[in-house]
């Protein structure tokens, strides 16, 4: 039977290998510029991917910045320097709010909508793939697995980032 040390050895050097199985292309975004129309190849390249997300957000519904960041968990200010990446980019349009001069209403253009459509439909199809992938595994397992992710996420994988850059 394994040791405690070697099992952690065992999961530090998975942690490492899931890393190294990225080969430093973007999946995700290949998969919407293949799934999207030529003309927007440029733009989905170009565009952050906080700024996909922000548009994703907006395609839930007509909204203003300060109702988008909210939905977002980003800061205002965040927010509206991607909304004004996308507006540059022709995917979202800016509009008055009837009866309030201050306030702006923010849609999805058409190729705004089918971006957003495209990149739901991708994140359907990972968390079908994930999904399928753990049915594998126990209650148990899945549990145990739920710990330890939320624990990762909540340390802000500190554990797993270098102490300092003084090792030489």
């Amino acid at each position: 039977m394994a040791t405690k040390a070697d099992v952690v050895s065992r999961i530090e050097s998975l942690l490492v290998a899931l890393a190294e199985a990225d080969d430093g292309r973007d999946a995700e975004r290949d998969y919407l510029v293949a799934s999207c129309p030529d003309r927007l190849e440029s733009t989905i390249r170009q565009m952050p991917t906080v700024a996909i997300h922000v548009l994703a957000a907006i395609g839930e519904g007509e909204t203003n910045v300060v109702g988008l960041a909210s939905r977002t968990g980003q800061l205002k200010g965040t927010v509206s320097k991607h909304v004004q990446r996308l507006v540059e980019a022709g995917l979202v349009h800016r509009g008055p709010v009837p009866g309030n001069r201050k306030e702006v209403r923010l849609t999805l253009t058409d190729d705004g909508a089918i971006l957003e459509r495209v990149h739901r439909r991708m994140h359907a199809e990972k968390s079908a793939g994930l999904r399928e992938f753990l049915t594998r595994y126990s209650d148990s397992d899945l549990q145990t697995l739920a710990t330890v992710l939320d624990d990762l996420v909540t340390s802000g994988l500190s554990v797993w980032r270098p102490v300092s850059g003084r090792g030489r």
